[in-house]
C-alpha cells in the first residue's frame, strides 16, 4: 500500500462498502477525477497469501469476459508488493439481503422483475461457459428502479459438458455457502447449471417468505437437511403465496438435479406464466398496519371504559348502557340510579340529612344559650350570674349551675332527653317509596325567671333565644354531576 493510507495505486479511497475475511470493497475516485469506481482491495495480510492473490486474478478473468447489463464491468487488475486490487464499475445499490431485512414487502413486490433480470444474466454467464456457484442474496444488487447486478465470481468454475462431464470425478473441497448450497455439491459431485438453479431457488424462497427453507443447529445439521429434508411450501409460511408459486419453487428445490428446470430460460418461462402473490405485498402490509392500529385503539377504548365503569361502581352508580353498535349511552342528568344487587328489595327513601344552624356561627352552642365574651390575655374569668344572685356574688355550693359550652355533664345533673326515633315504613316491591312528612322543628321555650324580692335588684332578664333557623338541605351533588361520555 502507498505511503498515503487513503491513496492506493493512484486512486483515492472514499468509503468502505463491504468487508470480508481477505478483501474489502471501497468506493474510490481516480486522483484528480470525479467518476466513482469500486475497488476490491486485498487486505495487508492477504497480500502475502498466494491463494488469495490467485482468487483475485481468477475473478478478474471471469468478470472481464462478461458483457451483459446484469453484471458490473471490470476495468483493471493490479497486484504488486505494495497492494493488490481489481477495479470495476460502481453500482450504487444495496444487496438483496439488506433489502429483505429493511423492507420485505417492497422487495417482494419486485420479485418477477428481479427473477427476469437475474435469469437473463445467468443465461449469458452459462453461454460464456461459466457457473457462478455462489448465488445468494448478498451477491445480487438491486436499486430502486429494479435494475440488477450480479457480483462476486471468486467461486466461478467452468461448466463441464459432454466428455468433460463424464471424466470429472469427485470435488476435493465443498465450495459455496451452506444455506444456499445444492445437495449434489455436498456429495462432492461436479457442479452443473441445476446446482445454480437450486441456489437461486433458495434465494427466491427467502425472498417470498422472509427466511431460507432450511436452518440447522450446526453447520453439519444444515447440510443434512439439504440432503434429506423436504422444505415446507412457501404458502405455508406466507399465505399470500399462490399455489403456482409453490409448484415453481418446489421444482427448483428438488433433491435430484434432473427434477429441476434444465436451464435458466426454463425458470424465466415458469415465472412469466405464474401468478406470484394473491395480493400486492405492499398493499397487504399497509392493510395489516391499519388493522393493527385499529385493534390497538379499540383495546385502549375498552380499558378506558372498564376503568370508568369501575369508578362508577365504586361510587354506587350504574354504568351507562351501550347501544347495539357498542357506543356508550350517557344517562340523563338526575336519572343515574344506584347499583342494585341481584335479589335485593328497593331501599326506602331516606330523608335528607340536616345540619343545625348555630346562632352567631359558634360551634357547640345549643338553642337558647347566650354567647360568652371572649377571654383576653390577663383577664380573670367572671362567674356566671344565676337567678337570685346579686352582682359581685359568688355561686354557693349546692346552687344549680348551668352547663357551659363544651362541659361534660356531672353526676346528679339532669341529662337531655334524646329524640324518639321514628319508625320507617318499607314499601312492598313495585310500590313507590313513601316520602315521610316533614317534622316541625322544635322551638325552645325561654327559661322562666323567678320573681325577685323587693329589696333585691336583679339583673335584666335574659332575652329569649331566637328560634332555630330552618335547616338547609344538603344534597350529594356528586351523583348529579354529568359524567363524561367515553365513546
Amino acid at each position: 500500500m502507498a505511503e498515503n493510507q487513503n491513496l492506493v495505486g493512484g486512486y483515492e479511497l472514499k468509503n468502505c462498502i463491504a468487508s470480508g475475511s481477505s478483501t474489502q470493497v471501497w468506493e474510490v475516485v481516480e486522483q484528480g477525477g470525479t467518476v466513482p469506481l469500486a475497488m476490491k482491495l486485498l487486505l495487508p495480510d492477504s497480500l502475502k497469501d498466494a491463494e488469495a492473490k490467485a482468487v483475485l486474478k481468477h475473478e478478474f478473468k471471469v468478470g472481464s469476459q462478461l458483457e451483459h447489463p446484469g453484471f458490473v464491468r471490470f476495468h483493471k487488475l493490479e497486484i504488486n508488493r505494495d497492494h493488490g486490487f481489481l477495479l470495476m464499475d460502481y453500482f450504487r445499490a444495496p444487496s438483496l439481503k439488506a433489502q429483505l431485512s429493511a423492507n420485505l414487502p417492497e422487495t417482494q413486490s419486485r420479485l418477477k422483475k428481479v427473477v427476469e433480470a437475474v435469469c437473463q444474466a445467468f443465461v449469458h454467464l452459462n453461454e460464456k461457459g461459466w457457473l457462478h456457484r455462489d448465488i445468494k442474496p448478498d451477491n445480487i444488487l438491486v436499486n430502486k428502479t429494479g435494475e440488477v447486478r450480479v457480483i462476486d465470481f471468486s467461486l466461478a468454475s467452468r461448466n463441464a459438458t459432454g466428455v468433460m462431464k463424464l471424466l470429472a470425478g469427485k470435488q476435493k473441497n465443498i465450495m459455496g455457502t451452506r444455506t444456499y448450497i445444492a445437495p449434489e455439491i455436498i456429495l462432492r459431485r461436479p457442479p452443473t447449471v441445476q446446482s445454480d438453479i437450486y441456489s437461486l431457488g433458495v434465494t427466491l424462497y427467502e425472498m417470498v417468505t422472509g427466511g431460507p427453507p432450511f436452518a440447522g443447529l450446526s453447520p453439519n445439521d444444515l447440510l443434512k437437511k439439504h440432503l434429506s429434508e423436504e422444505p415446507a411450501p412457501p404458502s405455508v409460511v406466507n399465505r399470500n403465496c399462490t399455489p403456482e408459486l409453490d409448484m415453481v419453487l418446489m421444482k427448483m428445490l428438488s433433491k435430484k438435479p434432473k427434477d429441476r428446470p434444465q436451464e435458466f430460460r426454463d425458470v424465466m418461462s415458469l415465472f412469466r406464466n405464474c401468478r406470484v402473490f394473491l395480493e400486492d405485498p405492499v398493499e397487504l402490509h399497509e392493510k395489516k398496519v391499519r388493522e393493527a392500529k385499529a385493534n390497538e385503539s379499540l383495546s385502549v377504548d375498552k380499558r378506558l371504559d372498564s376503568r370508568a365503569d369501575a369508578d362508577r361502581v365504586s361510587r354506587g352508580l350504574a354504568a351507562p348502557e351501550k347501544s347495539k353498535k357498542g357506543k356508550r349511552l350517557t344517562a340523563p342528568i338526575g336519572e343515574i340510579a344506584p347499583v342494585k344487587k341481584p335479589g335485593s328489595a328497593p331501599a326506602a327513601a331516606q330523608p335528607a340529612a340536616t345540619t343545625p344552624q348555630l346562632p352567631y356561627g359558634m360551634p357547640g352552642m345549643m338553642p337558647g344559650m347566650m354567647p360568652q365574651p371572649m377571654m383576653m390575655p390577663g383577664m380573670m374569668p367572671q362567674p356566671m350570674m344565676m337567678p337570685g344572685m346579686m352582682p359581685g356574688m359568688m355561686p354557693q355550693p349546692g346552687m344549680a349551675q348551668p352547663m357551659m359550652p363544651g362541659m361534660l355533664p356531672q353526676a346528679g345533673m339532669p341529662q337531655p332527653v334524646p329524640p324518639v326515633p321514628q319508625p320507617q315504613v318499607v314499601p312492598a316491591a313495585g310500590q313507590p317509596a313513601a316520602i315521610p312528612a316533614a317534622q316541625p322543628t322544635a322551638v325552645p321555650q325561654p327559661t322562666a325567671v323567678p320573681q325577685p324580692t323587693k329589696h333585691v335588684h336583679l339583673p335584666l332578664e335574659r332575652r329569649p333565644a331566637a328560634a332555630a333557623r330552618p335547616a338547609e338541605q344538603v344534597t350529594d351533588l356528586e351523583a348529579w354531576s354529568e359524567l363524561p361520555d367515553i365513546a
